[in-house]
């Protein structure tokens, strides 16, 4: 009677644990990264950054049969779906090599155009958008248009490449220029995965 009590007793732990060992499982499923840039060379800028309808082109492998994707795939905050687990993701994006649906979402709250980006003096590597990616790795980022750069005198050039070197003139005609512009993926700040490679 005692060996029966116990198993008895072990099954209904295992039961009332069971919602809280998935909920686990699909967590430790998510690779949360930050997303950062260095500018090499900068005159007479005071900040670089991105409107919220940015798109972002990450280089993604999977995760389940570690397939790469053939070309980066642009994720934007305006964009929105169902994800893999119900709830709303940013993208929805299918393996071709084991045919499993996977999903990003942004992780950073909202988007504060004043706050991302990168601002003179404040250090070398900084924070443009944090992703949390659920069956993705990603394995780099491709530096394309559509960011803004404002000048010292609070001129602004918009849509601008910076894969490319830019050098323009503010409205006081001081020189701007951004170049020698780097980009690399790190394990977000309190979450879990390794350093990705840029």
């Amino acid at each position: 009677f005692l060996r029966v009590s116990c198993v008895s007793s072990l099954a209904n732990t295992i039961r009332q644990s069971l919602p809280l060992l998935l909920l686990l499982a699909v967590a430790s499923d998510a690779t949360m990264i930050d997303l950062v840039l260095k500018v090499g060379e900068v005159e007479n800028v005071k900040k670089i950054g991105v409107t919220r309808d940015h798109l972002y082109f990450l280089k993604l492998k999977c995760t389940n049969c570690h397939d790469e994707f053939p070309s980066a795939v642009g994720v934007s905050r305006d964009m929105e779906v169902e994800g893999i687990k119900g709830a709303s993701v940013n993208m929805k994006i299918k393996c071709k090599g084991c045919d499993r649906v996977h999903d990003i979402m942004f992780a950073d709250e909202g988007h504060d155009e004043e706050g991302h980006g990168w601002h003179d003096g404040a250090g070398d590597w900084q924070r443009f958008a944090s992703f949390e990616c659920r069956g993705l790795d990603p394995i780099g980022y491709e530096i394309r248009d559509g960011y803004y750069v404002v000048a010292k005198d609070g001129t602004r050039f918009d849509d601008i490449d910076l894969s490319e070197d830019f050098c323009e003139c503010d409205d006081k005609g001081k020189v701007v220029t951004v170049e020698k512009v780097e980009s690399k993926l790190v394990a977000a700040t309190g979450g879990k995965g390794k350093k990705k490679k840029k």
